[in-house]
């Protein structure tokens, strides 16, 4: 075991605590609004962007992130309101045991794909971890090919997924493009 190993087991270990303090309902709401909150984000990214630009003159171009921005967390934060009061009641009765050891389990694999994830988005912005600092790691090659997998998976029932990802990679190439050629 080495570096690598040590910090995605701490960071598993962080994610597995924090599961079982939420609990499983929680957990799972959290998901399901930040899906939610993803494709409403972009489903009204043009709209919010129409009614930010009556208002504001300048740096037009980012109307559309703020919108999507604006409407994530709006989304979010409701759903998650939402769901601390429906966990409130579930832990006044015997499922309250049961739902804080799903959701210990739930946020060990939450965690899981967010550290997968990170390593991927850095993978595809050319940045990875040297393999000189992998090569041992015992950990890191279970972990790593979680969010491509899930992500693989997950586009033969939902092509929107596709669909999302190249419009976001287009927008970085717009704003990457932006920044070389000044």
């Amino acid at each position: 075991m080495n570096t690598v190993d040590i910090i995605i087991l701490f960071l598993l270990l962080l994610g597995t605590f924090s599961g079982y303090r939420k609990g499983l309902f929680i957990g799972l709401l959290s998901i399901v609004a930040f899906f939610i909150a993803i494709l409403l984000g972009f489903k009204f990214m043009h709209w919010g962007a129409e009614i930010l630009a009556q208002n504001v003159e300048s740096f037009t171009f980012m109307l559309p992130f703020v919108a999507f921005i604006i409407i994530f967390f709006a989304v979010t934060i409701t759903l998650r309101i939402l769901a601390y009061v429906i966990k409130k009641a579930i832990d006044f009765t015997l499922l309250g045991s049961f739902d804080n050891l799903g959701g210990a389990v739930l946020g060990f694999f939450k965690w899981a794909f967010m550290i997968s994830l990170l390593f991927w988005v850095g993978k595809s912005f050319e940045y990875e971890i040297p393999e000189s600092r992998v090569a041992d790691a015992v950990v890191y090659p279970w972990i790593a090919p979680i969010a491509p997998a899930t992500v693989e998976a997950l586009e033969t029932y939902t092509p929107m997924i596709d669909h999302s990802i190249n419009s976001i990679r287009k927008l970085v190439e717009i704003d990457t493009g932006a920044v070389v050629d000044r």
